[in-house]
Order: C-alpha cells, then sequence, then structure tokens
C-alpha cells in the first residue's frame, strides 16, 4: 500500500495523455481546496484538541491555526500518506497542503452567506473540467470509477509529483514509472480489444 511505484502507476495509467494532465494540473488542487472547504463549511468544527506540543508548533506558523475538524482529518491523512510513499515530496508538498487547509478552512467560514455556494460552484466546475479531460482526450474512464481512495488521495500526489519531476526530481524514479505506466496502459488496450475467434 505504501509503494510510490505501484500508487503512482496505478493513477498514473489514467492520466497518459498531455491535455488530460495539464486539466488535472489545474483542476485537483481546485478540487482538493473546494473540498476542505465544503467540509468545513457543512460539519461540525472542534471535533478534537490539538496535542498541547502540535498546538505550541501551529501557534509559531504565520496565520491562523487550522480548526480541528474532519477537513483536518482528511488533509493530515492525506500527509501522512504522502510521507510514506517518498519522505522528501512528502516533506515539500507539507506547507502546500497547509496552505490550502487554512486558506479553504477561512474562506469557507469567513463569513459570506455566498462562500458556500461558490465553493460548491466551483467543485462542479473542476470535476467537470476532469470527465472532459478523460473522455475527450484520455479516452478513458477516470480512476474515479475504479479506485475511489487513488482520485481523492493520490491525486493531488500525482500532479505534485509531475511538477517534481519537471524540475528533475529523481529522474531514475520517473523513468521506472513512465515505464510501468506504459506497460499498464498496453495491458489495458490489450484488454479492450475484441478477442478472435477460432
Amino acid at each position: 500500500m505504501f509503494d510510490i511505484r505501484h500508487e503512482f502507476s496505478k493513477y498514473g495509467e489514467y492520466h497518459a495523455n498531455k491535455i488530460n494532465v495539464a486539466i488535472h494540473m489545474v483542476f485537483v488542487p481546485t478540487i482538493l481546496w473546494c473540498s476542505v472547504g465544503l467540509t468545513t463549511a457543512l460539519t461540525p468544527q472542534n471535533l478534537f484538541a490539538y496535542p498541547k506540543p502540535v498546538s505550541t508548533a501551529l501557534d509559531w506558523l504565520p496565520g491562523p491555526n487550522p480548526l480541528p475538524n474532519a477537513s483536518a482529518i482528511y488533509v493530515l491523512g492525506c500527509a501522512l500518506f504522502y510521507l510514506a510513499l517518498d519522505q522528501v515530496a512528502g516533506l515539500l508538498i507539507a506547507p502546500l497542503l497547509y496552505t490550502i487547509l487554512v486558506s479553504s478552512q477561512e474562506y469557507a467560514l469567513g463569513g459570506s452567506p455566498e462562500s458556500t455556494k461558490v465553493l460548491l460552484a466551483v467543485f462542479v466546475v473542476a470535476w467537470a473540467a476532469q470527465f472532459v479531460g478523460h473522455g475527450v482526450f484520455e479516452r478513458r474512464a477516470p480512476a474515479l470509477l475504479d479506485n475511489l481512495m487513488q482520485a481523492l488521495v493520490m491525486a493531488p500526489f500525482f500532479v505534485f509529483l509531475e511538477v517534481l519531476f519537471a524540475c528533475g526530481y529523481r529522474p531514475d524514479l520517473h523513468r521506472q514509472l513512465r515505464s510501468e505506466i506504459g506497460t499498464r496502459i498496453l495491458a489495458f488496450r490489450r484488454s479492450q480489444k475484441p478477442s478472435k475467434k477460432d
């Protein structure tokens, strides 16, 4: 479960088209931000108390502390999963996850009666863009339909790793993953061909 090669290549086999990947680069973070905001707006706040060391550490960070609610649990779970997959990339994405968590919570509870409607509208548009990317460019159903965890948890890390790989991060791993993705796509295409009758 904590094998980056398996998780990345499994998700990557649904995202081989460059236009579809570009769409995901924009809309996966958008969906994450909206999901955190909607969860914050629609579920109870202060579900737990941060342990004292965590609370003290959070006080040192700029901006408001994240609310201890369901969205914080989700983001923390994602962060721990990413760390288990790749320690360096997991550390690098942590500030981004923290920023998404705090800014989205602040927006959701910022006092505007329209914030939830805006979050929902952007969420729907972002998902629609994802489906267009898969239907028009990838020509394959999204990972969401086969593996919900891949879509809800792995997607942000996949996009982040694509950016890191473009910047030269772990080139050997990138080559291995591309090879594995190519093998998976080839196997999928062969499975879709009608079998010849004897």
